[in-house]
């Protein structure tokens, strides 16, 4: 892809070029003298026009070959002269100059009839023909335009200080009559310099030829406004006069002048040359001659026609430093071979001319001509790559280019022909499709000397790596970021920006974060400087969350984004701190961590999974056991499959929001307060869920203050606001923020409003996913995730408001130890609270009380016996109802406001570290038809530590029937600790205990056996004797015998499943300790 800049810029280079000493394309090899039939003495007139004694503009330096080719044109006008006037000059020509002679008939009066000729130049209605004045009008006013700007552009004041002064082109100086265009010849040729020119001379004029949306800078200097002007003047009319004869007699003449005399004079001289100098320099001798000349020749040599000469270097555009210049004079064999070469080259005998360059290279090395050298270093490398044939090697041809390149840079000091040099080589490449070489060789023409050049060239490398046959799309987006720097440099901020915009859709993602930053700060600056301020806004938003840069750097990022902002919204008329800016990445928000709940939640209990299982479990007991009515089922499984948050009326809610400072320097938040949007209707919005977005250039709220309070009421509910917070460098925060909802309905939170730096309002809306989706196997494959409703609020009318709170459990307890607690539940809603149960996920643990037997002894004093009547049926012990105290003749009901005590008692069941998870499910003394029941979580730890290892062992009694002797040995565990045994408790349906080994009449043997010191182990005996009120006869109610009836039963396919087992009466028998301690 070439683009039009690129495109003028290589029509610059190869367009404009002067006569140098090292090359000959430039040097005339014909000299064109034109003389009128109606001149009063023609041939003494072309004498005078050609004396060969008097040096001609052309031919006046050393290094060109004075002996060129004269043809001789006779113009015969008929309005002038007769024909055979004309003819008979013509013969006379042809006698004394031979056949490079021509006679052109041309009409020099205008073609409609006209009273007075100046008359006639001063009508602009007489046209010339289309087809005749274009083939003069676009190259000559082309030429004229870019010859006008080049001038212009030099004559700035300032042109001495647009960059350092480089050598870049021959082609231009500080006058446009210097300037010679390929194809003419200007009378002011004599009068060039050096072949050397400043770099900033080819800066401007190519890329101001483009649309106005290419200029040069945002804001166009005076000198830029009069090139557009100049461009939008009238154009020349060319060939007014001229017709269709006239026309086709100049290409006559020109065809004959080309195919009859100028290529047959080259020719001859080729064979000239060939014979004369090259095949002498071939041959045996010629080696030995300049072998002898290398060894042995002396570095002082006098001036000859046969000799390399120094002359002064002469001109406003000679490099720094450089006083003279060698040149070979046009006699000499080196200078001869390679005007030989240049011939055969300008012929297309590319084979022959690669031979005479290679074969006079040598000798330019040798003698250590570096610009000579360079010239046909270039010139070898495009023979081998113009001619029809397969590259021997593509690296001699690349290592031909590169030297070619490195010495006109470094010790000819002329980045012209090295700038010249890479075009050609980039052009011959691309016809070839090598687009993988030719980055290498535009990268090798990115110096410093020119912004502009380099940025042309690094903007083509990049194209050409998209144009491979394996795009390197990474290697494009980064040489168009570093095009896009030397754009910028160069004070072509168009060009500039559009680099970087193009690298930036190649450098998304995460992958390549600093380099995304890098460029989206570039955009920021570029868009700035055009005064684009609302994407240069953007662009900087994007990059201040930059934590890859040092605290300065970001310091220096927010600095400007403020300022620019300021300046934004200045110019926009809006209200930075009320008009919202998407997109702000300051501070980050972690959604996924964004939770609601009431005011009476606890922090940890926010595992969705444990919880959701445990609530559909008490939920199903619920219904089963009748605490939910079955006309509330359907309602109950919905509000469980909502995972909305319930608040009722004037209860308040809590959001929780974490916020991350990812910079290294301290950031301001100010007027913190939430986005909400509330609906009457209680049911979700389906259609919202699937848009699942909010706006981001919401405008903050304004609410009204509530009185005493930092709540701000918005009609139908009420936020908190923060007036403002301070982020430390890498502190992350969570904010609590309350949320009064005022009217029924549905609320949901969508954002967090916040004003950076006390300058920049944003408005951060929540995007937060529910749980993944695997049921299908698209669902698989793709990460689909469930629409979230955590941040929704199902409001309700008053309801009671559950708030626990366990009293007196340790941290630690002992494996098999005891502990009471108190369980205190209060009210905090509007309605009274019944129907409590609860779910713990630790059954084995925990046992409720009642109300009454707060303050009751966990361990009896003295021998105790009692029968205990319990109920033999299979239920979920980990659902308990807890008992609630009767109030104003409402039993089991606790009122709004009001506080209640249970007793209960926790078990070191199992030793390790345990998170008690403890669900609270209560309903509302008066119907609610938006809600079956409300639940409430709460979780607390408790780690159990080894106590004691005990053995049991059994045998029968010796001394009298249905009794056992028990043994039972007690190891204690603790290093420390000392163990005393404070009670020994059996239950059994027909079984009673008594001491054997333990004498409970005396205290110091109960204290000597009863005691278990640390790591020692104790044995005690007791004896088990059936209880003698137990009635035999009913024996065959026992649970085994029950069972045992049940499975007879069944196997006879005649049970009767609705029959419940009898109960069970258990006797317990209680042997204390304790009153001896």
């Amino acid at each position: 892809m070439v683009t039009p800049w690129y495109a003028d810029f290589r029509r610059l280079i190869l367009s404009y070029r002067g006569i140098a000493e090292h090359e000959t394309f430039d040097h005339p090899v014909a000299t064109l003298i034109v003389i009128s039939s109606a001149n009063p003495d023609p041939m003494g007139t072309i004498m005078q026009l050609y004396n060969p004694n008097i040096p001609s503009f052309t031919v006046d330096k050393p290094y060109v070959d004075p002996n060129i080719l004269r043809f001789y044109l006779l113009l015969h006008d008929p309005h002038k002269t007769t024909l055979e006037h004309s003819q008979s000059v013509f013969e006379k020509m042809k006698r004394t100059f031979g056949l490079h002679c021509h006679m052109l008939t041309i009409n020099s009066r205008p073609r409609p009839p006209a009273t007075d000729f100046f008359d006639e130049l001063a009508n602009n209605d007489v046209m010339a023909e289309d087809h005749i004045r274009m083939i003069w009008e676009k190259e000559l006013n082309e030429s004229q335009s870019i010859e006008t700007k080049l001038q212009m552009y030099a004559d700035q004041p300032n042109f001495s200080h647009q960059s350092q002064l480089v050598p870049l082109s021959p082609a231009l100086s500080g006058a446009s009559s210097d300037l010679v265009r390929s194809n003419a010849t200007s009378p002011s040729i004599s009068g060039l310099p050096s072949n050397t020119v400043h770099s900033t001379d080819l800066q401007v004029g190519p890329l101001e030829m483009n649309e106005s949306d290419e200029a040069l800078s945002s804001k166009p200097s005076p000198t830029e406004g009069q090139l557009i002007s100049d461009a939008d003047s009238p154009a020349v009319q060319y060939g007014r006069y001229f017709t269709d004869d006239d026309i086709e007699a100049t290409r006559s003449m020109v065809k004959e002048l080309v195919v009859q005399s100028l290529i047959p004079f080259m020719e001859r001289n080729i064979q000239h040359w060939n014979e004369q100098v090259a095949s002498a320099r071939r041959g045996l001798t010629g080696r030995l001659f300049g072998a002898s000349r290398r060894f042995f020749g002396t570095s002082s040599r006098t001036a000859s026609p046969q000799s390399m000469q120094t002359i002064p270097a002469t001109g406003p555009n000679v490099p720094p430093g450089m006083t003279t210049v060698m040149i070979y004079p046009y006699a000499a064999p080196e200078a001869q071979m390679r005007k030989l070469a240049d011939y055969a080259f300008m012929i297309r005998d590319y084979k022959f001319a690669h031979a005479i360059y290679d074969t006079v290279r040598r000798d330019y090395a040798t003698e250590k001509a570096y610009k000579y050298h360079a010239g046909t270093q270039e010139m070898i490398g495009l023979c081998q790559l113009i001619m029809n044939q397969p590259l021997a090697s593509k690296n001699d041809v690349d290592r031909n280019f590169e030297l070619a390149v490195q010495q006109y840079l470094g010790r000819c000091r002329s980045p012209f022909y090295a700038t010249r040099t890479t075009v050609m080589y980039y052009e011959l490449l691309k016809a070839r499709r090598m687009w993988r070489e030719i980055p290498t060789a535009l990268v090798r023409m990115t110096g410093e000397d020119s912004d502009l050049r380099s940025a042309l060239f690094l903007e083509q490398a990049a194209h050409c790596f998209l144009r491979a046959p394996r795009p390197l799309v990474r290697k494009y987006g980064f040489h168009l970021v570093m095009a896009g720097h030397r754009y910028g440099k160069a004070a072509q901020r168009h060009h500039a920006f559009r680099c970087y915009k193009m690298a930036s859709f190649i450098l998304t993602g995460d992958q390549w974060s600093v380099a995304k930053n890098h460029v989206q700060f570039a955009l920021g600056r570029q868009a700035f400087h055009l005064g684009h301020l609302e994407e240069a806004v953007s662009y900087f938003a994007d990059v201040l969350a930059d934590t890859k840069q040092t605290p300065q750097q970001q310091l220096a990022h927010v600095r400007e984004f403020l300022f620019i902002y300021r300046q934004y919204t200045s110019q926009a008329g809006i209200d930075p701190l009320k008009v919202s800016l998407p997109h702000l990445a300051l501070p980050t928000i972690f959604d996924q961590m964004i939770r609601i709940n009431l005011f009476n939640s606890q922090s940890n209990t926010e595992t969705q999974e444990e919880w959701a299982a445990m609530e559909m479990e008490l939920l199903e007991e619920n219904i089963t056991s009748g605490y939910i009515a079955k006309s509330k089922k359907a309602l109950a499984i919905e509000q469980q499959d909502d995972n909305r948050v319930v608040c009722a009326v004037g209860e308040p809610a809590m959001a929780h929001i974490t916020l991350y400072n990812p910079l290294q320097i301290s950031i301001q938040l100010s007027h913190l307060v939430l986005g909400c949007k509330h609906r009457a209707s209680t049911q979700r919005d389906t259609k919202e869920e699937a848009d699942g977005t909010a706006d981001l250039d919401e405008t903050m709220p304004q609410g009204t203050p509530v009185t005493g309070t930092d709540m701000l009421s918005y009609g139908d509910f009420e936020l908190q606001a923060i007036p403002d917070i301070t982020l430390e460098p890498l502190e992350q925060r969570t904010l609590h923020l309350a949320i009064v909802p005022r009217r029924e309905g549905s609320l949901k939170v969508t954002g967090l409003h916040y004003t950076l730096n006390d300058l920049v309002h944003s408005f951060r809306p929540f995007h937060k996913k529910g749980r993944r989706l695997n049921a299908t196997k698209e669902q698989r494959m793709t990460p689909t995730y469930a629409p979230d409703r955590t941040l929704d609020i199902l409001v309700t009318s008053p309801m009671p408001l559950l708030d626990v709170a366990f009293h007196q459990i340790p941290e630690t307890i002992l494996s098999g130890e005891v502990v009471q607690a108190v369980l205190e539940i209060n009210n905090r809603g509007h309605k009274g609270l019944t129907a409590l149960r609860m779910k713990s996920s630790h059954p084995s643990f925990i046992c409720v009380g009642q109300p009454d037997e707060l303050g009751k002894r966990i361990y009896s004093k003295s021998l105790l016996f009692e029968t205990c009547h319990i109920d033999n049926r299979i239920y979920d012990s980990s659902v308990i109802s807890i008992p609630l105290p009767s109030e104003n003749d409402r039993p089991g009901i606790v009122g709004p406001g009001h506080t209640t005590l249970v007793p209960l008692w926790i078990r070191g069941d199992r030793i390790g570290k345990h998170s008690f998870k403890f669900l609270f499910s209560y309903q509302s003394e008066e119907e609610n038809t938006a809600i079956a029941h409300r639940t409430l979580r709460y979780a607390l730890g408790v780690q159990v530590l080894p106590s004691l290892k005990i053995n049991a062992f059994t045998r029968p009694s010796t001394t009298g029937t249905n009794e056992f002797i028990l043994g039972i040995e007690i190891e204690n565990l603790q290093t420390v600790a000392n163990f005393d045994l404070t009670q020994l408790t059996l239950a059994s349906p027909a079984w009673t205990i008594v001491p054997l080994s333990i004498n409970m009449e005396s205290k110091d043997d109960i204290q000597e056996k009863a005691t278990v010191p640390a790591r020692q182990t104790s044995f005690a005996y007791y004896k088990i004797k059936r209880i003698e009120s137990v009635d035999l006869a009913k024996h065959s109610d026992s649970p085994e015998a029950w069972t045992s009836n049940a499975l007879e039963a069944l196997l006879n396919n005649d049970a009767d499943r609705s029959v419940a087992p009898p109960p069970l009466d258990l006797h317990i028998s209680k042997l204390a300790f304790v009153s001896f301690w």
